[in-house]
């Protein structure tokens, strides 16, 4: 099946006539894309009650981006996908968990903690099933196909109720009972969900009190504008920096609270993945496999450069006070209110707002 699906990315890169190339489009999107597309979203938000109604946008959104990926590659300015489709799952997964991430912060952060203990404690491992989903598996099964759902859903581990999801010593010892007890390998969601269960994470819900929160006005139409012109400014001076610089920085990129920032780009249409993997000078398919454990440590980072975690911070400062350079070089006037020169922190959201 990945050959012949190969084969027909192949035909349609080589394909010269107008007809023949929109037909192969096609069938590249609706025989092949579209039904692996629907089966991970589904399966992926079917087991969230709230994400479940964004089914169809997230799978319209990951047909666009394949779209403009497939193009890309007849122009001849996105790296090579040498198997399509476990790219096409690739992509659907990490569409998902960008909408679950909005929904849920804090299972996410649980999500990213069991992916890192999976892939770095030696009783266990990570791999990917052959439709693309990230497995999780004591280090004997490695490459084994994950059990059913079924399986998870019917586990009872005891547990510590810890909704905070920080107790990584109960995560240690939880996670290979939970396995042990499935009987089998588990996909990383379904894995997610079942530690949630148990250490009763899912009823969870963060009280806003109302009253305290201020009151944001909206910004006006020239203020929309200076803003993104300003985060376009930005991103322009990104490019700028030496290549390991770019990825000490990008990689890492955090908010104040220390959450992924680099999605944000994305999001505001500031740089497509294909611009952010060209500017860290990666195949799109590397950078896809990276997004979920966003932002890296210098350590990660310094496997992927070839340095040490310290040079890896030094090229980080290093960026940020050319950008800092830079900006001087720019009339400050141009900022949007609202907005200070913590955007050369790469925060891409303002730390105050203007009173009106």
């Amino acid at each position: 099946m990945r050959i012949e699906t190969d084969v027909l990315l192949r035909q349609y890169l080589d394909a010269t006539g107008e007809q023949e190339v929109e037909r192969l489009l096609v069938a590249i999107v609706e025989g092949v894309a579209r039904p692996v597309v629907q089966r991970v979203v589904l399966s992926a938000l079917a087991r969230d009650a709230a994400g479940a109604g964004d089914a169809e946008d997230v799978i319209g959104d990951t047909i666009s981006d394949l779209l403009r990926r497939l193009r890309d590659l007849r122009e001849g300015s996105a790296a090579p996908i040498h198997d399509l489709r476990g790219y096409i799952a690739t992509c659907a997964y990490n569409r998902c968990h960008e909408r679950l991430r909005e929904r849920h912060p804090v299972r996410n952060r649980l999500r990213n903690q069991l992916h890192y203990l999976c892939g770095h404690h030696a009783a266990l491992a990570v791999w990917r099933s052959g439709h693309g989903a990230i497995v999780c598996g004591l280090a004997e099964w490695q490459d084994c196909a994950p059990a059913p759902q079924m399986a998870a859903d019917g586990v009872r581990v005891a547990a510590r109720s810890d909704p905070t999801a920080e107790n990584r010593a109960q995560l240690v010892k939880l996670v290979p009972e939970v396995l042990r007890a499935a009987g089998g390998p588990l996909e990383l969601d379904v894995l997610v969900s079942t530690v949630a269960r148990l250490i009763d994470l899912e009823p969870q819900r963060a009280e806003v009190d109302l009253a305290s929160v201020e009151p944001v006005t909206e910004l006006a139409a020239d203020d929309v504008m200076a803003l993104r012109t300003t985060v376009r400014e930005l991103w322009d001076d990104v490019r700028r920096l030496a290549a390991k610089q770019r990825v000490a920085l990008l990689l890492n990129l955090r908010d104040a609270n220390g959450n992924d920032c680099l999605s944000l780009l994305p999001l505001t249409r500031t740089a497509t993945m294909a611009e952010i993997a060209a500017a860290l000078e990666m195949p799109a398919e590397t950078l896809a496999a990276l997004w979920n454990d966003l932002p890296l440590s210098d350590a990660r980072i310094g496997e992927i450069l070839g340095a040490t975690a310290r040079q890896v911070i030094k090229l980080r400062r290093l960026a940020r006070e050319r950008l800092h350079r830079m900006e001087k070089t720019r009339d400050t006037q141009n900022l949007a209110p609202g907005l200070d020169s913590s955007l050369t922190d790469l925060a891409l959201v303002p730390r105050t707002r203007r009173k009106r």
